[in-house]
């Protein structure tokens, strides 16, 4: 059949490209959002279960490859690194990083940090005290259980963060401008006001509820570690940005040691710091994905002195479940 092209509006073959072009950009869109806010809008308030295995190969596969072969004939970086979806929203949760814009613009604001952090630390007359948690959990303790019961965190845990992260100062800020219970920073906050649909980051409450959200959703980023170091890898990350973490898991990978063991990893964020150049080289081509990390002495320590908190604050507020008596214990006999 033959087409008179003259009988065709001439706004018509203008239009059609326009609206073919706005709709691919529609889809393109949608498309973005729906990976990224999942199938429902309670799905947003759940923490995702991400097993870092999908981040990094198993250890028990690189055994199985000789060093110098698989740096020859396979590229690390896109291997561990670039291939993996996963970390296609990895550089999206490093947005949300509250205290990684403070170590990185703000260095005298870490050194302080990290100072405070090793005095106590390496006190060896170290005691415990409850500080003000009798007060905070007078008046925001419902709303610290409703959210950690939610994303099935131990409240007491988020307890300890809080004491780290602010000292129990609902108006504390950092030179960096991190505010608040669980110190966020303001580019973070805006980002976690639109996700929870919240008026404001600011506030006592939302503050809580927003940090708890954040920190439940990097639990769920490590969940493959197991239920200690999950929890650990995610203070980490929490300070540090994830990807300094996840850098130090690589370096952990390529000496064939268990890079789901935080007690190993943090010994391997050291070697994330300057002077070890010949080191990234060989592992990454280059430097390391997110950068040298000169303040890794912060997430360090800060991850040993929560869980240190935690411990104490298990004790000073016991649950049922922390020491459970068996109702089968079988009674003495007479």
């Amino acid at each position: 059949m033959f087409v008179n092209l003259k009988s065709l509006k001439i706004d018509n073959l203008v239009r059609t490209p326009v609206i073919l072009t706005a709709v691919l950009v529609l889809v393109v869109i949608i498309t973005l959002v729906w990976n990224f806010y999942g199938s429902g809008s309670k799905e947003i308030l759940e923490p995702k279960s991400s097993n870092p295995e999908s981040v990094i190969p198993p250890v028990e596969t690189r055994s199985e490859i000789r060093k110098n072969e698989y740096l020859k004939q396979t590229s690390y970086r896109n291997t561990i690194y670039l291939e993996n979806a996963v970390y296609g929203w990895q550089n999206l949760f490093d947005i949300f990083s509250y205290n990684q814009g403070d170590s990185t613009d703000n260095p005298a604001d870490s050194v302080t940090r990290y100072s405070n952090l090793t005095k106590i630390l390496s006190n060896p007359n170290r005691r415990f005290s409850r500080g003000n948690s009798d007060m905070i959990l007078k008046d925001y303790g419902e709303v610290i259980l409703e959210e950690c019961e939610y994303y099935k965190l131990d409240w007491r845990l988020v307890l300890s963060m809080i004491r780290q992260e602010s000292a129990f100062t609902s108006d504390a800020v950092s030179h960096a401008g991190a505010y608040g219970f669980m110190q966020i920073m303001p580019r973070t906050g805006s980002m976690l006001e639109a996700t929870l649909n919240l008026e404001d980051h600011r506030s006592p409450v939302n503050n809580l509820k927003a940090g708890i959200y954040y920190y439940a959703m990097l639990v769920g980023r490590y969940d493959g570690a197991g239920d200690t170091n999950r929890y650990k890898f995610a203070l980490a990350a929490y300070n540090a940005g994830s990807g300094h973490v996840e850098d130090a898991m690589s370096l952990a990978y390529y000496h064939e040691e268990n890079y789901l063991d935080w007690d190993i990893v943090k010994e391997y964020m050291k070697l994330l710091a300057p002077g070890n150049d010949s080191l990234h080289k060989l592992v990454w081509g280059s430097r390391p994905p997110n950068g040298v990390f000169a303040n890794w002495k912060e997430p360090y320590h800060y991850v040993d002195n929560i869980i240190w908190y935690w411990q104490q604050y298990k004790k000073a507020y016991p649950l049922p479940e922390d020491n459970p008596r068996s109702k089968n214990k079988k009674k003495k006999k007479k």
